[in-house]
C-alpha cells in the first residue's frame, strides 16, 4: 500500500505484477531462505518500471476531460489516508470474524436484516418462523456483536497501552 500510495487498485495490481514475475523467475531462487528479500526486491522494482512507465504517458488534467468523465476519476480518486483504510479494513475482519462466532440463526437473522436490507416481515417469510422471533433473535445478535467487538477493541487497546 506505501509503494502505491494508499490506492488499493494500484496495490492490487502491483502485488500481481510482481507475483506473476516471481513465478516466471522463480528458476532463479538460489536459497529458500533468501525467498522473502527476493519477493520484496521484485516487487520494488516492478514499482519502479510501472512508476517509470507512467511518467512516460503524458497526464491527463482536468481540461482533457468531458463533465462525465471527470465527475468519474473524481469519485475514484482516493479519500481516506492508508492509515484509515487500515483501521476500516481491520474493523471489517473483526466484525467479519464476530459474525462468524455467532450461533447460525442469530447470523442468518442478523445478515438478512442488517447487511442484506430486508424488513423483518420479509425474514419471518424466508425463515418460516415468527416476526417476534425474528425482532428477538435480531436483538441478541446485535448484543452479542456489541460486546464481541467491543471486547476486540479492548483487547487492541491494553496491546498498545503494554508496548
Amino acid at each position: 500500500m506505501r509503494l502505491a500510495g494508499g490506492r488499493p487498485a494500484d496495490a492490487e495490481d502491483l502485488l500481481q505484477d510482481a507475483c506473476l514475475r516471481a513465478f516466471e523467475r522463480f528458476g532463479s531462487l538460489r536459497s529458500t531462505e533468501a525467498a522473502r528479500s527476493w519477493l520484496f526486491t521484485i516487487l520494488v522494482r516492478t514499482h519502479f518500471n510501472r512508476e517509470r512507465s507512467r511518467r512516460r504517458r503524458p497526464e491527463t488534467v482536468e481540461a482533457d476531460l468531458d463533465e462525465g468523465a471527470f465527475e468519474q476519476a473524481l469519485a475514484r480518486w482516493p479519500s481516506a489516508t492508508p492509515e484509515e483504510v487500515f483501521a476500516r479494513e481491520q474493523l471489517g475482519d473483526q466484525l467479519g470474524a464476530a459474525l462468524d462466532a455467532l450461533d447460525g440463526d442469530l447470523r442468518a437473522v442478523v445478515s438478512l436484516v442488517d447487511v442484506e436490507g430486508f424488513s423483518h416481515r420479509e425474514v419471518a417469510e424466508m425463515l418460516h418462523v415468527p416476526e417476534g422471533t425474528v425482532a428477538s433473535r435480531l436483538f441478541r445478535a446485535r448484543r452479542e456483536l456489541r460486546d464481541r467487538l467491543a471486547a476486540t477493541t479492548n483487547e487492541g487497546f491494553h496491546r498498545r497501552q503494554q508496548r
